[in-house]
C-alpha cells in the first residue's frame, strides 16, 4: 500500500472500548455513544491500513455486541449495551467485517465463528441492503455462501423494470451498496449475469444523481419516490458519495474502462469541493470529513460514519481497487 495521510482526527474518534458515534462539530458526543454498524465499517478500513491496534478495539467491540437474538445496535458511554436488536443493516456489516478479516488473516478463527454465529441471523432478515452487505463479507467465505447471499439479493430485484430497476418505492441511503455488491461477486465469481445486474443499477443510480442537477447524493429531504422527477438536493451525505466511488471502482475493475475509473474519480470529488456546497467536505489538516450538506452550506457535525466513508473512499482510489 501506499503512503496514506495521516488520521488524527478519526483516531480520535476510536478508545479502549470502540468508536464514538456522532459528534458537535469537532466535539465527541460521548451521550450518545457507540454503534455497531460504524464499529465494523470501521473494522474494514483499520484492517485495510493495517492499523492492527485500532482493528484489535473494533473487532472486540463486534465480538461483545452479540447476544442471544442477534446483535446490539448500539452502547452507552457507559459501555453496556442497549438491549435492543441490530439492524439488517448492521448485522450484513458484520458479516462484510469478518470475511474480511478472514481474508487478512486477522483473528482468523474467531472470525469465521463469528460468521458461524451470524448466518442465522442474516438468514431471517428481510432488508435488501442487509443482503448486500452480507454478499459482500461471504465473497471472502467460499462459493457456497457467496451464490447463497446473491440468490438472495438478486431475489429483490426479481420482476422490476427497466424504468424503476430498483425494490423499493423509493431510492433512499446507501443505495450503490447494492451495485457494488453484484459486481463484486461477479468480480470475483467471475458471474456475468451478476455483472450486468450490478451495471444497471448503477447506470440507473448515476443517471438519478444527475438528472437536471449537479452530481451528488439524493438528498434525504423527501429521498426519491418513483413516481417523481424532481431529485431532492439537501441533505447530501457522504455515505452515498462514497458508495458511488466503491462501486464504479469495482466496475472499472471488471471492465477496465478507464471511463468507470474516471466516475469512481468524479465521485470522490464530491468530497473535495465538486458539490452544491462548492465546498471541501473535510478538513484537509486532521482529515476531519463532515456530516452533509444542507440548505445552509456544509454540516460541521463530523460522526465516525461520514469519517470511515471519507478515508475508505480515498484508499480505494489510491489502491485502485476495491473491498
Amino acid at each position: 500500500m501506499g503512503t496514506f495521510p495521516s488520521t488524527p482526527y478519526f483516531d480520535s474518534l476510536i478508545d479502549d472500548f470502540g468508536i464514538w458515534q456522532h459528534t458537535d462539530e469537532n466535539t465527541i458526543l460521548h451521550s450518545e455513544g457507540y454503534a455497531l454498524d460504524d464499529a465494523a465499517r470501521g473494522l474494514l478500513l483499520t484492517l485495510a491500513l493495517d492499523r492492527t491496534e485500532q482493528s484489535e478495539v473494533l473487532f472486540s467491540y463486534i465480538l461483545k455486541s452479540q447476544s442471544k437474538d442477534g446483535y446490539y445496535g448500539f452502547a452507552r458511554q457507559e459501555r453496556n449495551f442497549i438491549p435492543m436488536v441490530a439492524s439488517d443493516d448492521a448485522t450484513g456489516q458484520v458479516m462484510w467485517a469478518a470475511g474480511y478479516a478472514v481474508s487478512k488473516n486477522f483473528h482468523k478463527t474467531k472470525a469465521r465463528r463469528l460468521i458461524e454465529n451470524t448466518i442465522a441471523y442474516i438468514d431471517r432478515m428481510g432488508n435488501m441492503r442487509g443482503y448486500a452487505y452480507a454478499l459482500l463479507g461471504s465473497i471472502y467465505i467460499g462459493p457456497d455462501l457467496a451464490a447463497r447471499y446473491y440468490k438472495r439479493l438478486n431475489s429483490f430485484f426479481e420482476g422490476t423494470g427497466d424504468d424503476w430497476p430498483w425494490p423499493e418505492v423509493s431510492l433512499t441511503y446507501g443505495n450503490a451498496i447494492a451495485p457494488l455488491a453484484f459486481l463484486r461477486y461477479g468480480l470475483v465469481y467471475n458471474d456475468d449475469s451478476a455483472v450486468q445486474t450490478g451495471r444497471r443499477l448503477l447506470l440507473f443510480l448515476e443517471e438519478k444523481c444527475t438528472h437536471n442537477r449537479q452530481r451528488g447524493p439524493i438528498g434525504n429531504d423527501g429521498w426519491l419516490p418513483r413516481e417523481s422527477d424532481a431529485v431532492p438536493t439537501y441533505s447530501q451525505q457522504p455515505i452515498d458519495a462514497a458508495y458511488m466511488v466503491w462501486a464504479w471502482m469495482a466496475a472499472y475493475k471488471i471492465s477496465g474502462d478507464e471511463a468507470d475509473l474516471k466516475l469512481s474519480m468524479v465521485w470522490m470529488r464530491w468530497f473535495e469541493g465538486d458539490n452544491v456546497a462548492g465546498e471541501k467536505m473535510y478538513n484537509p489538516e486532521d482529515m476531519r470529513c463532515f456530516d452533509g450538506i444542507d440548505p445552509s452550506g456544509v454540516h460541521h457535525n463530523s460522526g465516525a460514519e461520514s469519517n470511515i466513508c471519507l478515508l475508505l473512499s480515498k484508499y480505494v482510489l489510491s489502491e485502485e481497487n476495491t473491498i
